[in-house]
């Protein structure tokens, strides 16, 4: 907010002073709004320090006192910012999708109903730009991975984090549901594993809590590409089965262990 501060005056600095009736320096007029300055400047202040940002722009578009077209621009600063800084956000990728979900509480329906077209903007824009970010229709859920190896499942339908899924030791490079939603592949490029996730909400897995348990790991003996911004995606080939791809080019096929 500094920073957009600091623009404005610069912008106001350049008009020229107005001269009253008697010779004497009037006060100057108020420059109109640089909404392009203003956009920029926030932009900036996200980048510089985007958990900052993130928990402003999540508190702007919950707050009831506003009105609905300042808390729908809250979401779209977020939009913004993840569009002009795609790769180095990916470290704060669970407190974008936090800022986002908040206005999706279902407690304060009228919030939900206002901003839901403006989170589901937000969301489609996460999923297309990052390959650890995944969405399911049919049960809802949204999963992140993260720099530091865990992945965080969201139910939309509660805007809450549902499962903290922990095993991997370095960044989750790509994840996927599976078709029907009941089950989770994530990979990390840098331990070179598969992990395999139970993320339906019957049998043992339902008692777990937050925390959920893995159902196997595959070894990922094939040859990544170290190019930087290479896009690594999974699919799945089968109910037990995925392929990994880089940048469309095949890397393997691997079956979910027995």
């Amino acid at each position: 907010y500094a920073a957009a501060a600091a623009a404005a005056a610069a912008a106001a600095a350049t008009r020229p002073a107005a001269q009253g009736s008697g010779g004497e320096e009037a006060p100057p007029p108020q420059p109109p709004p640089n909404r392009f300055l203003y956009h920029s400047a926030l932009i900036q202040v996200g980048v510089c320090e985007p958990s900052l940002f993130c928990a402003e722009m999540g508190a702007a578009a919950v707050r009831m006192g506003s009105p609905p077209r300042v808390r729908l621009a809250a979401v779209a600063y977020l939009i913004s910012l993840v569009k002009a800084r795609t790769a180095s956000l990916e470290p704060a990728l669970p407190l974008v999708v936090e800022a986002v979900l908040r206005p999706l509480d279902p407690s304060v329906p009228s919030l939900r109903e206002s901003s839901l077209g403006a989170s589901t903007t937000a969301l489609r824009e996460l999923v297309r730009r990052y390959p650890m970010v995944h969405f399911n229709q049919p049960t809802q859920r949204l999963a992140v991975g993260t720099a530091e190896g865990v992945v965080l499942l969201y139910d939309l339908r509660t805007a809450t984090k549902w499962r903290i899924l922990q095993g991997h030791e370095a960044a989750v490079t790509a994840l996927a549901f599976a078709p029907a939603g009941d089950t989770l592949a994530s990979f990390s490029a840098s331990e070179a594993s598969l992990r395999w996730w139970a993320a339906g909400s019957s049998g043992l897995f339902s008692f777990l809590g937050l925390q959920g348990s893995c159902l196997g790991v595959t070894r990922v003996d094939c040859a990544l590409p170290d190019a930087p911004g290479a896009r690594v995606k999974i699919e799945w080939a089968s109910p037990q089965s995925v392929g990994i791809t880089c940048d469309n080019e095949a890397l393997g096929f691997f079956t979910r262990p027995p």
